[in-house]
């Protein structure tokens, strides 16, 4: 006798969404066509259609020799940083052009749009949103680096370490941060606050508190937080944890 087939998909995987987050895993995440990028190219992470969320964060994965077909980012500010793989990257408002491999990242002001080019399939994460600009505070500059540069300092509260990719000074709305955890590694506290956040995990896993829950999380995951989302990471496993955070800074909320 044969076992019928039953669908247990719904029942099997991690993701999840709360009334003021979701998680999203790599067997939740469906691919999109978007406007100038080759077709279903795209993973939309995070968007104001259907959340909270003021700003936009997208997985991109390319074929090599893959590349855009129109300008991207025009009217807001970008944040590009390459997972694997290598891009061009090339902005005609600046007349310049980068060469981002593995852990390269380039913000661009609002104003910059910019075109891609994969030179080997790669896999990269796209961060845009609409610039918040104050009287007298000068708009932010281009700024290109590399994660594995990034220095991290030692944080008690968070019993790991944190690194920006951006500077910290009130030029900048947004920032974009590496968060490091040594295995057992926990938060000190459980955090409340305005801002919201988009997290990629880069490595590792754990447990994450959201408004009350308590996930699994693993590498590829993605998670998006809203403003005053209950929050708290504990690293599972005795290897390290790492993740990407965005988060809306320097702004009141209004």
């Amino acid at each position: 006798m044969t076992t019928p087939y039953r669908n247990d998909h719904l029942s099997a995987s991690r993701g999840r969404v709360g009334n003021r987050y979701y998680l999203m895993t790599p067997d939740t995440m469906v691919e999109n066509t978007l406007p100038g990028l080759p077709e279903y190219a795209a993973v939309v992470l995070a968007a104001p259609q259907g959340s909270p969320a003021r700003f936009g964060q997208y997985l991109l994965k390319l074929a090599a020799g893959a590349a855009s077909a129109l300008p991207l980012g025009a009217s807001f500010e970008n944040f590009l940083i390459v997972l694997e793989g290598e891009v061009m990257v090339a902005s005609p408002e600046e007349g310049a052009e980068w060469a981002l491999g593995d852990g390269g990242y380039l913000f661009l002001p609002e104003g910059r749009s910019f075109s891609l080019a994969a030179r080997t399939a790669a896999r990269l994460l796209w961060v845009k949103k609409r610039y918040l600009a104050v009287d007298g505070v000068e708009a932010p500059p281009v700024v290109t680096g590399r994660l594995s540069e990034v220095a991290g300092a030692d944080d008690e509260s968070i019993d790991g370490s944190w690194g920006r990719l951006l500077p910290g000074d009130q030029r900048f709305d947004l920032a974009m941060n590496i968060m490091r955890f040594r295995g057992g590694a926990r938060f000190r506290m459980v955090e409340i606050h305005h801002q919201e956040h988009g997290l990629y995990l880069l490595e590792g896993g754990g447990v994450y508190h959201l408004d009350g829950d308590h996930l699994d999380v693993q590498q590829d995951d993605f998670i998006y937080m809203a403003p005053y989302c209950t929050q708290a990471f504990t690293a599972t496993g005795s290897g390290p944890s790492a993740y990407l955070l965005y988060k809306d800074v320097n702004r009141d909320g209004f």
